[in-house]
């Protein structure tokens, strides 16, 4: 049998130099924060005719926004023909239709290209039968509206704020909204907002606040859970301070690499931390609950030599979930496309992370603490002292 515990400040050292680079490039470059924690504009774009998501992309770079995130998202439509009613007639029509039908009306109007009144499109959050939308409007005085089914392209886009602000931009008073809006309609046709949503500096910051609490949170939450699992236990509450010291390990590993690679860190990024945490507490349990088992076993055994046999016997079964785990994960990175390709990259990362706390760092803690070695480390540090 292989003797891991010995070993521990060798795993100590590799695990301490990754995170030591890692804390280096977040102090000196920071985290490549996305849109999520930035000042941007969130909106819902439909246009009449079809257009490519990375036509879209490209005409966006153009005008200043090559950060942009696009979500395609078709959206079933009824076009009302030569039908432009103004904003207050618009929006009552929406209203009286989505009380009729029990669901979300939205509506997009679409400027005329040449002579006519335009287009009118209503998009509903349920299917709704041409029959029944032919009756309700011929109810509410529309009878002598044609109006046809399609299937319009739609796209959920989220911007930062202008990379650069021309002469021009920054001459005129027009809002980014319909500057946006005016490019896009000579480039595409026809084009209209069916949500547009400004997020300002202090809605972001709040974002990255309220992360930080989830996080801590989740901590506390995990401390109390593992000291009360092992309260039959000797110092139980070593057994949660270790493990949370490891779950800190696995976030510091991951934010490294994010931070060295300059990878992009967004909501799915804060969704993959949360998911290591929860992978690397369980493995965590099987090792410190085999641990358990064993010193009701081997009494008479040191608990050195208790750690080392709990290594030993979870390895295996350790290894294998993670490997399985690893499998999937790679395919969704392969095949996944470049909209998640950072979440799985973040979740491919912790699962190794966690794979080797779990083993090589959390157990091996608790035997560091046994040893008074943690104690002897803090002494080390240098803290300034009252001069007696």
């Amino acid at each position: 049998m292989f003797d891991f515990v010995s070993k521990r400040k060798w795993f100590f050292l590799g695990s301490g130099v990754v995170i030591l680079i890692g804390i280096i490039s977040l102090i000196v470059s920071g985290l490549n924060l996305g849109l999520d924690f930035k000042p941007g504009v969130t909106m819902t774009l439909v246009f009449s005719e079809p257009v490519e998501q990375e036509s879209l992309r490209a005409s966006l770079a153009e005008i200043g926004y090559s950060d942009a995130v696009i979500q395609h998202s078709p959206k079933d439509a009824f076009l009302l023909e030569d039908f432009a009613p103004d904003p207050q007639e618009k929006d009552q029509l929406a209203e009286e239709l989505q009380a009729e039908f029990g669901t979300t009306t939205r509506t997009a109007a679409f400027a005329p290209e040449g002579v006519g009144n335009g287009t009118l499109a209503l998009i509903f959050g349920k299917t709704v039968s041409e029959v029944d939308l032919g009756d309700e409007l011929d109810n509410l005085g529309y009878g002598n509206i044609t109006f046809t089914s399609a299937s319009l392209d739609s796209f959920l886009v989220r911007i930062g704020e202008r990379e650069e602000q021309d002469s021009e931009a920054a001459a005129t008073d027009i809002p980014e909204q319909d500057r946006i809006k005016e490019a896009l309609l000579a480039e595409f046709g026809p084009v209209d907002y069916l949500e547009y949503d400004s997020i300002s500096q202090a809605v972001a910051s709040e974002r990255v606040r309220y992360t930080g609490y989830a996080m801590l949170v989740a901590a506390i939450g995990i401390l109390l859970y593992i000291a009360w699992s092992f309260r039959k236990l000797v110092s139980s509450f070593r057994f949660g301070v270790c493990a949370i010291l490891a779950l800190i390990h696995d976030v510091l590993i991951v934010l490294a690499v994010f931070s060295l690679f300059r990878l992009e860190v967004n909501s799915m990024f804060i969704i993959a931390v949360l998911t290591v945490i929860g992978y690397g507490v369980n493995n965590i349990i099987v090792v410190f609950d085999r641990i358990r088992e064993n010193r009701s076993r081997h009494l008479n055994a040191t608990f050195d030599t208790t750690v080392n046999i709990s290594i030993t016997e979870t390895l295996t079964r350790s290894l294998n979930t993670s490997l399985t785990t690893l499998l999937v994960l790679l395919a969704l990175a392969l095949f996944g496309g470049p909209t998640i390709y950072n979440f799985v990259l973040a979740l491919i990362i912790g699962v190794v992370a966690c794979t080797y706390s779990s083993l090589f760092i959390a157990s091996q803690l608790l035997v560091a603490w046994d040893h008074g070695e943690l104690a002897r480390l803090f002494k080390w540090i240098p803290i300034r002292r009252k001069e007696s």
